[in-house]
């Protein structure tokens, strides 16, 4: 046995027996906190797992890029494959990049939101340390201003046209874009009530009003700029990918296991022997106690195939979990004490 062998059974056996301790043993032992921390260690295994994924992806090109770039057998598979892989990363990231870029937006004005409201709070309650309130106002007016001006330029050249003249889609645009103008104004009229001078008493009433007005701006400009993502490029090619093309060839392929599926109900209901005709005779109860033709044969019918369905069936799909739990206790057993280490030695033998 080599050092890596050695190594990897010892690391794999000493990640076993943590996870173990740590779900029997309380979280203090003789005063002593042993799952302080237990998040940061867990964080590490998940980070380590997440490493699957780049060593899948590797491998995938290892083993395709070959395949291209010496032409070998079927390689235009290959070609399509990792042509596909790209370009759905980069529709992907594409499209990850949009939707950051409206949740960045929408989260600036909802933070303001929030700071005026701390504002009022900690005025209320006289924290200490903090800068007087009319001086972090005049701060807020100042930011407030800056974002209002910017969304004020994005709406005047916001395109009514590109969601296509009596559609739903215009229609509602239109009303996101009159609620979202609404909002600007409403909120440049409550920071104009502010407190923003030295001296002056705080009015702890035009900051909610105005944490409200933002509070709404925020709503409404979300709703905006979602549905103007909605009818973009990048969101079209991705929905074309995605929705149009990925899930109706899932559709596609998970359709023709029907047929395979039925091939092997043929074959399994079969009459050849007392088992089998008794699997049969359950199997047509409950498909007829399913239909509506099976109650016009008889009304019974549905009843008898809840029985079936709630008895005998779920005895068997009771056994079967047990005897799958079992099996899987076995096998983490034998991957924490490295029996199944075939890989690791594979080497030496």
């Amino acid at each position: 046995m080599n050092v890596r062998t050695r190594v990897i059974k010892l690391v794999t056996f000493l990640g076993g027996i943590y996870f173990f301790l740590e779900f029997v043993l309380p979280g203090t032992v003789f005063g002593v906190k042993i799952d302080t921390y237990h998040d940061q260690i867990s964080n590490g295994f998940i980070t380590v797992g997440a490493m699957a994924a780049g060593l899948g992806l590797i491998n995938l090109l290892m083993q395709h890029g070959s395949k291209i770039v010496f032409r070998r057998k079927e390689w235009v598979y290959s070609a399509a494959l990792l042509s596909g892989l790209a370009i759905m990363i980069g529709v992907t990231c594409q499209d990850w990049s949009g939707t950051r870029r409206i949740a960045e937006e929408v989260a600036e004005i909802s933070r303001l939101a929030d700071f005026t409201e701390r504002i009022r709070s900690d005025h209320e309650k006289r924290i200490e340390g903090v800068q007087p309130a009319p001086e972090r106002n005049g701060k807020l007016k100042e930011a407030a201003t800056r974002l209002l001006a910017r969304i004020e330029s994005e709406m005047a050249a916001f395109d009514l046209d590109r969601f296509g003249a009596g559609s739903i889609d215009h229609g509602l645009a239109q009303g996101y874009r009159t609620e979202a103008s609404e909002g600007v104004r409403a909120v440049r009229a409550a920071l104009g009530k502010l407190t923003a001078a030295d001296g002056e008493v705080v009015d702890l009433t035009a900051n909610a009003a105005a944490a409200l007005a933002l509070r709404g701006l925020t709503e409404s400009w979300r709703n905006l700029r979602n549905l103007e993502y909605e009818h973009s490029t990048a969101k079209r090619v991705y929905s074309l990918l995605f929705e149009g093309l990925f899930i109706s060839l899932g559709s596609a392929m998970f359709s023709l296991l029907g047929f395979y599926i039925a091939a092997a109900a043929y074959r399994a209901f079969r009459i050849r022997s007392a088992e089998s005709s008794l699997m049969m005779i359950a199997a047509v109860l409950v498909m007829l106690g399913q239909i509506p033709f099976g109650v016009w044969i008889w009304s019974g019918l549905p009843d008898v195939r809840l029985w079936l369905l709630e008895v005998p069936n779920s005895a068997a799909f009771r056994a079967i979990t047990f005897g799958a739990g079992v099996a899987g206790l076995v096998m983490a057993f034998r991957m924490w004490f490295s029996i199944e280490s075939e890989s690791f030695d594979r080497e030496e033998r």
